[in-house]
């Protein structure tokens, strides 16, 4: 079987400025703040689980959903990169999440704890914000171009890799947010909301050339 390397690789790039996860780190500092090392270390790893499973089931399973509503690679990408360059724009001026603030529940168990919290903070950390429509988008495209099944779990385990970063930067949240400082944050989110524009940007012009292929010298 033949492995489209440029596919992982650009799936990679699109996917970690995507998710970004250093904006990631004043959230989840604020969600997790007050719980104990394991709270925050099974809380993590449920989010990201969970997040993981959603953005698996668009990679598998998402292009067959376009096949049945009879929509167009091309489309989606043109649709897709709408929906990818509102986002980056957004990362760039610092409004693209944003967190209710609720306390953490302390009575209980560290399962029902954790269970309470998750309840709590899914929505929006694991959804919309990691495994939002920009993921989504991006799964379902590059799972849509993947031509072989060995590609497919290539494309698999880059996403399980990339989702393991986020994991391991919001673990690390508190002391990287003590070290840098919001404003060094803030800039490498901005730049990630650069590099999230010119991949929309890229999506929208593939799908256009192929509608429109006398575009293309």
């Amino acid at each position: 079987m033949e492995i489209n390397w440029d596919l992982i690789s650009n799936f990679a790039i699109a996917l970690l400025a995507i998710v970004n996860p250093v904006e990631k780190i004043p959230l989840w500092v604020q969600a997790s703040q007050g719980g104990s090392r394991d709270f925050r270390w099974w809380l993590a790893g449920l989010i990201i689980l969970s997040s993981a499973c959603v953005l698996l089931v668009f990679l598998w399973f998402g292009h067959h959903l376009l096949i049945q509503l009879k929509v167009e690679l091309a489309s989606f990408k043109i649709g897709g990169g709408l929906i990818l360059l509102q986002f980056g724009f957004s990362m760039l001026k610092g409004t693209a999440v944003e967190l209710k603030e609720n306390p953490i529940d302390e009575s209980g168990d560290l399962k029902h704890r954790v269970l309470t919290r998750y309840q709590q903070i899914f929505i929006p950390i694991g959804v919309p914000v990691i495994a939002g429509p920009g993921a989504i988008t991006t799964a379902i495209i590059y799972g849509y171009q993947s031509q072989s099944l060995l590609t497919d779990m290539l494309l698999s385990l880059t996403l399980v890799g990339v989702l393991a970063i986020v994991f391991v930067v919001l673990l690390l949240s508190p002391a990287i947010q003590k070290i840098v400082g919001n404003l060094s944050l803030d800039l490498v989110s901005r730049v990630f909301g650069m590099i999230l524009i010119a991949i929309s940007v890229q999506f929208m012009v593939e799908g256009l050339s192929d509608i429109f292929p006398g575009w293309v010298a």
